[in-house]
C-alpha cells in the first residue's frame, strides 16, 4: 500500500491520496483522498495513520448512509428479540428525540461531541435522568451494533460520560411498611402476586407469566422462562434480557403460599372443567386466564389505601426487595442475579442511594467488635 501528498494550488492546503486495494466486486483499484490539511506535517501524520490501518486490516470504509436510515434498519432487525412494549418505546424515542437531533448526520460522521450535545439537550428538555439514560442506551446499542457490523471503527458514544439512573425516582417501603402491606393484602385474590414481587424481586410481567412447571418445589426455587406482555394479551418466551432468564431461590413461607395457591387452581380446574383455560399459570383468574395488569394495579392501589401507606408503583416492590436485601447485608452479586441484571454495575447504579447507610452500619458493626469487648 502506498500514498502520496501534494499541495493543492487552489486552496493552498495539503491533500493526500492512498491506494487501499481493489474493489472485490469490480476488480478496480480503490483510492482514498483526504483534503484540507493546514501543514504538510499534518497530512503526513494522517497518511501514516491511515496506511497503518490498511496494512493491519483495521481500516473501515466510512458509511455513507444517514444515521436515521441505519437506525430504522437496526430496529427492524431487533423486532423479534424485543417485547412489543419495548419496541413501541424505542420507536417513540427515535421519532421524538433521536432522529430529529441526530438522524440527518451520516453514520460515519457521528462523533463524541454530537452525542454529548444530544444528551445535554435531552436534559435541557426537562426529561428525567432515567428517561435520558434509556434514550442514550438506544443510541449506544445501535452504534455498538454498527461497530460489530464493521460500519464504524469505534462507537462515538463510548467516549462520553454516560447518563446515570435517577435514584431519587425510586420510592421504596421500609421493612415495617412491607409487613403492614402484606397483612392487608392477605385477603386479596392477588396476594401471591404481591408476595412474589416482595420476596423475589420479580417484574410484573414475570409474575403474571409464571407457570407451575417453572416452580421447582423440590429444589425450592422458580425459573423465569416466560413473561406476560404489558397489555396482558400475550406471552413472550424468555425474560426481558438474557440475564433475566434465571432461577430464584424461595423461602419456606413463599413455598407454603405457592402450595396453597396450587390447591386453589386445582379446585377451579375441577369446578369449571372444559370451561377452564389452562395456561398453567400460577397467577390467573378463576377460569385460568391471564390477569389483566390493570386489574392487578387497581387492587394493588386499593390495598395501599387500606393499609394507609405511601403510594408506590408495583415495580417499586421489586426495588423494595432489592433495598431490603442490601440493608441486611446480602451479597451484591447474589442480589444482581436474583433481579436478572446483566451486571453488578447495573445493580449498583440503581441502588447506590442505599449504599451510604450500609457503609455506616458496616463501620458500626466493626467498631462494636473491636472496642466493646
Amino acid at each position: 500500500m502506498k500514498g502520496s501528498i501534494k499541495k493543492n494550488k487552489q486552496t493552498g492546503k495539503w491533500d493526500f491520496v492512498i491506494d487501499i486495494g481493489k474493489d472485490p466486486l469490480t476488480g478496480k483499484r480503490k483510492q482514498k483522498r483526504r483534503r484540507g490539511f493546514e501543514t504538510k506535517k499534518e497530512a503526513e501524520k494522517a497518511l501514516a495513520a491511515l496506511l497503518n490501518e490498511v496494512n493491519e486490516g483495521t481500516y473501515i470504509e466510512p458509511s455513507k448512509q444517514l444515521y436515521s436510515n441505519y437506525l430504522n434498519k437496526w430496529l427492524k432487525g431487533k423486532e423479534h428479540s424485543l417485547s412489543i412494549q419495548t419496541l413501541k418505546l424505542y420507536k417513540s424515542y427515535m421519532k421524538t428525540h433521536i432522529v430529529p437531533a441526530l438522524g440527518y448526520l451520516k453514520l460515519s460522521a457521528l462523533n463524541p461531541l454530537h452525542i454529548q450535545e444530544f444528551v445535554t439537550e435531552l436534559r435541557n428538555k426537562g426529561l428525567s435522568q432515567t428517561t435520558v439514560k434509556r434514550i442514550f442506551n438506544v443510541v449506544n446499542a445501535s452504534l455498538n451494533n454498527a461497530v460489530k457490523m464493521e460500519l464504524l471503527k469505534k462507537n462515538p458514544a463510548s467516549s462520553i460520560e454516560k447518563p446515570k439512573w435517577d435514584s431519587k425516582e425510586i420510592t421504596i417501603w421500609n421493612l415495617q411498611q412491607v409487613i403492614s402491606f402484606l397483612k392487608v393484602a392477605k385477603s386479596s385474590p392477588y396476594y401471591i402476586a404481591f408476595l412474589l414481587a416482595i420476596m423475589t424481586g420479580m417484574r410484573q410481567g414475570e409474575i403474571l407469566g409464571l407457570r407451575w412447571k417453572d416452580v421447582d418445589f423440590k429444589n425450592e426455587c422458580l425459573y423465569i422462562r416466560q413473561t406476560l406482555t404489558h397489555d396482558g394479551k400475550g406471552f413472550k418466551e424468555g425474560a426481558k434480557s438474557k440475564a433475566g432468564n434465571r432461577s430464584i431461590g424461595l423461602d419456606a413461607n413463599t413455598l407454603s403460599v405457592l402450595k396453597q395457591q396450587r390447591k386453589i387452581v386445582i379446585t377451579n380446574k375441577l369446578k369449571y372443567g372444559s370451561a377452564y383455560n389452562d395456561f398453567d399459570l400460577v397467577v390467573c383468574t378463576s377460569k385460568g386466564k391471564p390477569i389483566n395488569p390493570r386489574n392487578l394495579l387497581r387492587t394493588f392501589n386499593n390495598v395501599i389505601i387500606k393499609a394507609n401507606l405511601p403510594k408506590i408503583r408495583f415495580h417499586d416492590l421489586r426495588h423494595s426487595h432489592a433495598s431490603l436485601m442490601l440493608q441486611q447485608g446480602e451479597n451484591i452479586k447474589l442480589i444482581s442475579e436474583r433481579l436478572g441484571h446483566s451486571s453488578v454495575k447495573t445493580t449498583l447504579d440503581i441502588y447506590s442511594h442505599v449504599l451510604p447507610n450500609m457503609q455506616k452500619e458496616a463501620s458500626n458493626r466493626l467498631a462494636s467488635q473491636l472496642f466493646n469487648n
